[in-house]
C-alpha cells in the first residue's frame, strides 16, 4: 500500500469534500491500473522468457537427433565398408594364398587329395541348400572341409562342428558316403582358445599370412578327427 493510499484510509471521507474524494479515488484506480499493467507486463515477460527456453530446448534436442541420425548413417556406411572388405579379403585370400597351398601341404601330412572345390553347397532333395562349405578337398575315399576366416573364433569352431555333423547326417550326398570326412579351420588371425578347441578335436589348423603367401598347416597333436 502506497502512502497515498494510507492517507486516504487515515483521514475521514467525512472529512472530504466531493472533489477530493473524487480526486482521491481516481488517483487510487490508476494506480492500481499501473500495478495490474506492470504485473500483467512482468508476467507476459516470463511467459516469453519459458517460450523461448522451450524453443531452445526444442531445437537442441532436434539438433542433437539430427547429429545421432548422422552418426548412425556414418556407421552404417563403415559398417557396409568393412563387410565389404572382409567379404572381398575372403575371396582374395582363398584365391592368392589357400587354394595354391592347402592341397600340396595336406598331402604333405599323409593325404591324397585329388581335387579341390571353393564355395561347394550341398542340397537336399527338394533342391534347398543345408550346408555351404568355404574349401573342400577330396579324393575316391576321403573328404576333408575347410572353414576360412578372416579371424577365426571359438564360435568359427563350433560352427564347422555343427556344420560336420549334418554333412554326416545327410551322407547319401553322392560325394560323401563311404568316404572318411576330415575337417581343418583356417584364418589369417586365429585366437588361442579357438586353435586350442580345434586342434583337440582333431582339427588340421591352417595358418595364413596374407603378404607372404605363405600356409602353414598345424597336426593335431593325438588323432586326427574324423566325423
Amino acid at each position: 500500500m502506497t502512502t497515498n493510499d494510507t492517507e486516504i484510509s487515515e483521514k475521514s471521507i467525512n472529512d472530504m469534500s466531493l472533489d477530493e474524494m473524487r480526486d482521491a479515488t481516481l488517483a487510487f484506480l490508476m494506480r492500481t491500473s499501473e500495478r495490474l499493467d506492470r504485473l500483467a507486463a512482468e508476467h507476459e515477460e516470463e511467459r516469453k522468457q519459458r517460450l523461448a527456453a522451450q524453443e531452445e530446448e526444442r531445437k537442441q534436442r532436434l539438433a542433437a537427433q539430427e547429429e545421432e541420425k548422422e552418426h548412425r548413417n556414418e556407421l552404417r556406411d563403415e559398417i557396409n565398408k568393412w563387410v565389404g572388405y572382409f567379404g572381398n579379403s575372403i575371396g582374395y585370400i582363398m584365391e592368392a594364398v589357400l587354394i595354391p597351398g592347402i592341397k600340396p601341404k595336406m598331402n604333405e601330412l599323409g593325404h591324397n587329395f585329388t581335387t579341390l572345390a571353393t564355395r561347394k553347397k550341398y542340397f537336399k532333395d527338394k533342391g534347398r541348400a543345408y550346408v555351404e562349405v568355404d574349401l573342400y578337398l577330396e579324393n575316391c575315399e576321403e573328404v576333408m572341409i575347410v572353414e576360412v576366416k578372416t579371424q577365426l573364433s571359438v564360435k568359427g569352431v563350433e560352427r564347422q562342428l555343427k556344420r560336420l555333423k549334418l554333412l554326416r547326417e545327410n551322407e547319401s550326398e553322392k560325394s560323401l558316403k563311404g568316404k572318411v570326412l576330415y575337417s581343418a579351420v583356417a584364418g589369417m588371425e586365429i585366437d588361442d582358445d579357438a586353435r586350442e578347441m580345434a586342434l583337440e578335436l582333431g582339427m588340421y589348423v591352417v595358418e595364413m599370412v596374407e603378404d607372404t603367401k605363405y600356409v602353414n598347416v598345424i597336426k593335431p597333436p593325438g588323432k586326427i578327427g574324423t566325423w
